[in-house]
């Protein structure tokens, strides 16, 4: 996915984030009103990028769409000159974090979500017994769970995490 792209993902994900702000004493009619004022202005700023995507782009963007709502607030981050990805991560302190390749057609490793571990290992689950995750980039095989212990070296973000994860990446083609 080229930058135009995530940028325009980003505005997008913008501003679906600002429509879920009510304002104050707003009246049904008054939401409607600006909900399909809203609609409209981003038909006429993303129709013309969104019409001409298609297959990995398209679902790549759909899959973006997919965890940004007006409840979740994440913050993206550029990790495009460390690792060639954008980073959408909740805002209570990266507990979750999703990755989009800038580049889809050159990995496996499309679209990365992490999912931090001591939930379940909290519950007693040995999350340990999964693959570790590859130090390299580009070596994951989708659709696999990994462990990563939060001390070794993490490719997608170029550092430690100082947290475990699970971590699953996907392939869309």
């Amino acid at each position: 996915m080229n930058r135009k792209l995530i940028g325009a993902a980003v505005a997008m994900a913008a501003a679906m984030l600002l429509a879920g702000q009510p304002a104050l004493a707003e009246t049904d009619t008054q939401k409607i009103q600006r909900l399909e004022r809203e609609v409209a202005d981003l038909k006429a700023h993303m129709g013309p990028v969104i019409a001409g995507m298609d297959g990995a782009a398209l679902a790549e963007l759909k899959a973006m769409a997919g965890v940004i709502s007006a409840d979740v607030r994440g913050l993206v981050i550029d990790l495009s000159a460390k690792s060639g990805e954008y980073c959408m991560r909740d805002p209570q302190g990266g507990r979750f974090m999703v990755h989009f390749s800038e580049t889809p057609a050159a990995t496996p490793e499309d679209v990365i979500y992490f999912v931090a571990a001591d939930s379940l290992t909290d519950a007693g689950v040995d999350v340990t017994k999964l693959p570790t995750l590859p130090t390299e980039l580009g070596r994951m095989t989708p659709r696999t769970w990994y462990h990563y212990d939060g001390n070794a070296f993490e490719p997608h973000h170029q550092g430690k995490l100082g947290r475990p994860y699970l971590v699953l990446a996907l392939d869309i083609r």
